[in-house]
């Protein structure tokens, strides 16, 4: 990657993509609220993961100019200032700051899979101490690559000392911590990708909806491989233009990824008709409240209760799932129900 990308080309990007998060995290929200009635734990870490990725991306947006000066001077295009500069304590907190909320926006996008996968299949035993198992691995290695930053140049009290981080044994030192990082975040990101799919092959489904949901599932592999790409940019280039666009792109696309399981819903017709009919459903009763109804409001809150029971969250309209299908046939071929997420 050549220096050819501008800060301007890259804030462009960063917040075009950032607006996209955010769009398509509101339309989120409003299938969960519309189809389950409520919001769930998963909700709540999906905004987490958006307001965290709004901060990284002022963070960027303040970071950048100090990141494009830094590579001027190693590259000997800008005469260096004095090492007691403000400048050097500036971007050395920046730079903290950004590579602490890369990690958190990350692994609150983690966070959100794996709730989301705890409330469709709860049902199962197995399932849940694959579950615990996969949470213990996802917080390991989050605070491992929390404790590697904070001693990034050494000690915590160096975080600062532009000439210790700076230092040639230090930049040499800092290429197997990029490594691990990508060994843990990848690792990750695998261990999220396939926890659900031994439930998926248990489902009652035809073929192709598997197919469907695996896809919907698999889309957490592209922030795997941008982090890749992003690492190899590091490792063999280092240019400032290459990292950030990649580091950018692979913040946004999480969140993004994150927010496309529930639009599962709008896929086929029967689910569109049906978010249609909940939409109607939700205009009539904002009318009627405003209105002062009393008994046409008291049936359509027991009206849209008893649409919920026994369907799967955003996913009810093509996995609709009642309990009694899944009787002694259905444990013995070890097909297991989905969780109920309208509690």
């Amino acid at each position: 990657m050549n220096n050819s990308v501008t800060v301007e080309g890259l804030n462009a990007l960063l917040w075009t993509l950032t607006a996209v998060a955010i769009v398509l995290s509101i339309g989120r929200f409003t299938i969960r609220y519309v189809t389950a009635g409520r919001f769930h734990l998963d909700d709540a870490s999906h905004l987490l993961s958006l307001l965290l990725l709004i901060g990284l991306a002022a963070a960027y947006t303040t970071g950048f100019p100090y990141s494009v000066r830094v590579a001027k001077i190693g590259r000997k295009e800008e005469k260096a200032p004095p090492l007691d500069d403000p400048f050097y304590h500036k971007y050395l907190q920046l730079r903290l700051v950004v590579t602490l909320l890369v990690f958190m926006v990350l692994w609150s996008v983690k966070a959100t899979f794996l709730i989301f996968y705890r409330l469709l299949f709860d049902v199962s035993k197995t399932f849940i101490r694959m579950w615990w198992a996969a949470v213990a691995l996802v917080f390991a290695s989050f605070w491992v690559c929390i404790g590697s930053t904070l001693t990034l140049c050494g000690s915590v009290s160096d975080l600062y000392n532009f000439q210790k981080c700076s230092s040639a044994e230090k930049l040499h030192d800092i290429r197997p911590t990029y490594k691990y990082w990508c060994a843990l975040n990848v690792g990750t990101d695998l261990i999220v990708l396939i926890l659900p799919m031994y439930m998926i092959y248990g489902l009652q489904l035809r073929t192709s909806q598997k197919v469907v949901l695996i896809g919907i599932f698999s889309l957490g592999l592209l922030v795997a491989i941008v982090d890749i790409l992003r690492t190899y940019e590091s490792l063999v280039s280092g240019t400032f233009s290459g990292v950030a666009l990649w580091s950018s792109l692979e913040v946004t696309i999480a969140v993004i990824v994150a927010s496309l399981p529930l639009y599962r819903v709008l896929i086929t017709r029967k689910g569109r008709r049906s978010l249609l009919s909940r939409l109607s459903m939700e205009r009539y009763k904002n009318m009627d409240e405003s209105a002062g109804g009393g008994t046409e409001r008291k049936f359509l809150d027991t009206n849209r209760s008893s649409a919920g029971q026994g369907t799967v969250g955003t996913f009810r309209n093509d996995l609709e799932t009642q309990d009694s299908a899944f009787s002694m046939d259905a444990r013995r071929t070890d097909h297991v129900p989905l969780a109920h997420l309208s509690r």
